[in-house]
């Protein structure tokens, strides 16, 4: 008797069908990831036209190389003169302030002309972003002022940049200042404002004085004590105007006014203007801080709605004195101790110092 064997049908798994709502999730995501890699990486070759320095291959100045900014037609025979040795720094007692609520980058301006190396900083301007009261201030450290310098003679301060570039400038900051710096970014200040004409003219608030000096210069001008509408051209003749009014005293308060008058027009640019102008200014700028630090900063202005700027100076009114030294030398010395005080207080609301 024969016994037949029916063959048993294998029938194959169904394929589960993903539903439609994961499926378009998946492109959306997809095209996302492929959105944020195109704007990243167009984003890093923007940055990439900023100029890098890398500290660690910097060349420090020998001591025996430093040198004076000599004022020749200052007499140094009168008894008003005194010599170096006798400015000390005893009870100098500083201690740095630290906030993680607070980014602290210095804007270094030198007046370098084509073929030279490190020069003197005569512009210095610690801007500092405030996480926490959301705002942006631009305090300016005066070039004159009289501080010592790590393995070098007490000098100007604008001095340290030139010995030894931006770390040895950042050290003079935190040990005569109490100000940490985070980041340095070196400006070319006539390419900044000439790159400004992306954005067009600035309304500047002159007096009569100033607008007469910089009529001198051009008589085509015509400008007139009150609000004005600089061009780029007369933006960079006012911010670098220093001999009318308190010389470098006012010359820092216009240097301040450019940059946030400049600032409160881009805020209300639209993006395409935003692109032109970043374009035209990065090549102008040298940092020691990387793409991904700038990007950060950038982050934290837009999350944080930065959009209010305040200026501040130091040294302060009444914590120093008018020196000039035998050496040929006009300078400010500061009492260091108040005038890290008050410049902590202004950064970030509180002071480290007794």
């Amino acid at each position: 008797m024969k016994v037949e064997h029916k063959e048993e049908l294998k029938v194959k798994p169904k394929k589960k069908k993903v539903p439609l709502g994961i499926k378009i999730v998946l492109i959306f995501l997809v095209l996302f990831l492929i959105l944020a890699g195109s704007v990243f990486a167009y984003l890093q070759i923007m940055l990439n036209k900023i100029n890098k320095v890398d500290n660690s291959q910097l060349d420090l100045l020998p001591r025996d190389e430093e040198s004076f900014e000599v004022d020749d037609s200052l007499n140094v025979d009168g008894s008003d003169v005194i010599n170096p040795e006798e400015i000390t720094w005893d009870g100098l007692d500083i201690n740095v302030m630290r906030d993680e609520d607070v980014i602290n980058i210095l804007l270094i301006g030198q007046d370098r002309r084509e073929g030279q190396g490190r020069q003197r900083s005569d512009t210095m301007i610690i801007c500092s972003l405030n996480k926490r009261d959301k705002k942006i201030t631009l305090s300016s450290v005066m070039r004159d002022l009289y501080v010592p310098i790590p393995g070098y003679s007490d000098n100007r301060i604008n001095a340290a940049y030139q010995f030894g570039g931006m770390p040895l400038l950042d050290q003079v900051m935190e040990e005569s200042l109490g100000i940490h710096i985070d980041g340095n970014v070196e400006v070319d200040f006539d390419g900044f404002i000439n790159s400004l004409a992306v954005i067009g003219n600035l309304d500047i608030d002159l007096y009569q004085e100033e607008a007469d000096y910089l009529n001198q210069g051009n008589s085509e001008w015509n400008l007139q004590a009150g609000v004005n509408s600089l061009t780029p051209e007369q933006a960079l003749a006012y911010a670098r105007t220093r001999y009318v009014g308190h010389s470098d005293w006012e010359r820092t308060d216009r240097q301040r006014r450019i940059v946030m008058a400049a600032f409160n027009k881009v805020k209300g640019e639209d993006l395409g203007t935003l692109l032109d102008l970043t374009d035209e200014i990065l090549p102008n700028l040298t940092t020691d801080m990387t793409n991904m630090e700038i990007l950060s900063l950038v982050y934290t202005v837009f999350i944080n709605g930065m959009t209010e700027m305040e200026s501040y100076r130091i040294p302060v009114e009444g914590t120093y004195t008018c020196e000039t030294l035998s050496v040929g030398m006009e300078v400010l010395v500061p009492d260091l101790n108040e005038n890290s005080k008050y410049l902590q207080e202004y950064i970030y609301g509180k002071s480290a110092q007794q």
